[in-house]
């Protein structure tokens, strides 16, 4: 069963928030990953409490450029091993985070390019 998400989208920023009715502490921080480097990419949230204890439970991602995504990062968004989510707003249920993002990074090239034509 897909867990309800929160979208927030601002022309090329994008973010995703887990569990939006559950107020926690979140810490950006890299995941473990050797040799991936998301630089300014991409950010993503864990719960604060559980990283104290050496745990990692992914509560989101913060986007600031989402036609910077490059396919590693979507690679990477895959690696924590979220749960599938809900974005109803976009019509998008039972989804991975990281293709909700290539959704919206697909979406949003083909917006640009129809209004440039």
């Amino acid at each position: 069963m897909a867990m309800k998400a929160e979208l927030f989208r601002h022309d090329e920023f994008v973010a995703i928030n887990l569990n939006p009715d559950e107020r926690r502490l979140k810490v950006e921080d890299e995941p473990a990953l050797p040799g991936y480097d998301p630089g300014w990419r991409i950010w993503f949230y864990w719960d604060d409490e559980k990283l104290d204890h050496g745990e990692h439970e992914f509560l989101g991602v913060e986007v600031p450029n989402i036609d910077r995504l490059e396919e590693q990062d979507f690679v990477a968004l895959e690696r924590p091993n979220p749960p599938r989510i809900d974005l109803p707003e976009e019509r998008l249920f039972g989804v991975t985070v990281a293709d909700a993002l290539r959704w919206m990074k697909r979406s949003r090239l083909n917006r640009q390019s129809r209004i440039s034509a």
